[in-house]
């Protein structure tokens, strides 16, 4: 297909599979990778990414919704596809029909996925999820010891996986994620000694698999590092990943102003002399964040334009004063890295005051992706 629209998010899948050989030479060859596709691979397109990382050695994927993992068996993906999240009862039937495991945070769940199992005569994939700590979802660790020997008693449970999330594995202060972690393993030796067993442990999401090496178990879910990302900026890098996703666009259309003009909606800037605006074609309607107005910056020729005004729902406004040479057509990169230089998407995040993962789930469909080999 023919692609007009000059705003275009070129998604490395060789990033993506250097990033899974690079974190499963982190955990070794005996710990499992679950590539984390969840909310269109952060962005960056679930059927591709999640294909990709399964050619480069991921065992397994997660995501956030059925309706997710759903559209992965259509593509006719078979790894094993874990939903994370919480889902509805009523839809238990429909994980067991399509082969989908589901996280499970209370004993009504656990009843409910074994009557649907039972009435379609098939096994309910289950993990058991439970909260150590995040405060968020699954059973509290202090009572899922006692509640175990019932769990396994019902039928038509295949006990999948037993699992935890860390809510501060990607800070420099460990305190927390070590407590985390103590209550998840004082559950599992408790689960040991009552002689239940799971296919496969996991805990570490992305910072712990940086920073927390005794968290890895049999699995490690890797998410915003796959996408080259750090979960939190002051995280230590101890994988080399490289970045997956380049964004850029061209000038559309550049103007001469007189000193003294407003420049956008709400006047919120005001050309301090006669400058040269350029326009880009992308706004808040395509994701690009209006906390970039009069703060953020581009690319242009080498050389940093900043953003002036409010960013409108299709067109972004930047000072082109200091880049004389800038001309209609020139290429703008607005986060990533390309042969037009680097604008890293954790600055792009802080202009917002968010993280990464915001920046580039943000970008809507409108803006077309282009999948690089």
């Amino acid at each position: 297909m023919i692609i007009y629209r000059p705003t275009i998010a070129a998604i490395s899948l060789d990033a993506v599979k250097h990033n899974i050989q690079a974190i499963q030479k982190k955990v070794g060859a005996a710990c499992q990778v679950m590539a984390v596709v969840k909310a269109n691979a952060y962005g960056h397109g679930m059927a591709q990414v999640a294909q990709a990382s399964l050619e480069a050695g991921a065992a397994r994927i997660g995501v956030a919704t059925v309706d997710e993992a759903a559209i992965l068996r259509d593509l006719k993906i078979k790894a094993p596809i874990l939903v994370m999240g919480p889902a509805l009862l009523e839809h238990a039937e429909f994980f067991i029909a399509r082969n989908i495991s589901a996280a499970v945070g209370s004993i009504e769940a656990a009843r409910a996925f074994g009557r649907a199992a039972r009435k379609l005569g098939k096994k309910a994939r289950i993990h058991i999820k439970t909260d150590t700590g995040m405060g968020r979802f699954g059973f509290w660790w202090e009572n899922l010891a006692a509640l175990l020997p019932e769990i396994k008693k019902i039928r038509g449970l295949h006990l999948e996986g037993c699992f935890t999330h860390f809510a501060t594995s990607d800070i420099a202060d460990y305190a927390y994620t070590k407590w985390q972690h103590e209550n998840f393993k004082k559950l599992l030796d408790s689960a040991a000694r009552q002689k239940i067993r799971f296919d496969i442990i996991h805990a570490a999401n992305s910072g712990a698999i940086m920073q927390h090496p005794e968290t890895y178990h049999d699995c490690v879910r890797a998410g915003v590092m796959l996408y080259g990302m750090l979960p939190d900026q002051k995280t230590k890098p101890t994988v080399p990943i490289k970045p997956v996703m380049t964004l850029t666009t061209r000038l559309v259309e550049i103007r001469q102003h007189p000193k003294g003009r407003c420049i956008s909606y709400g006047c919120t800037w005001q050309t301090p002399r006669a400058s040269r605006i350029g326009i880009l074609p992308i706004g808040y309607g395509d994701g690009y964040s209006r906390k970039f107005s009069n703060k953020g910056q581009v690319l242009i020729r080498g050389r940093r334009a900043p953003i002036v005004g409010r960013v409108c729902m299709d067109q972004t406004l930047v000072d082109l004063s200091a880049i004389p040479e800038a001309q209609i057509g020139d290429r703008v990169l607005l986060w990533g890295e390309n042969e037009l230089g680097v604008l890293k998407v954790e600055e792009a995040a802080k202009w917002m005051g968010t993280i990464t993962y915001e920046v580039t789930c943000a970008l809507g469909a409108r803006i077309p992706r282009v999948y690089i080999k």
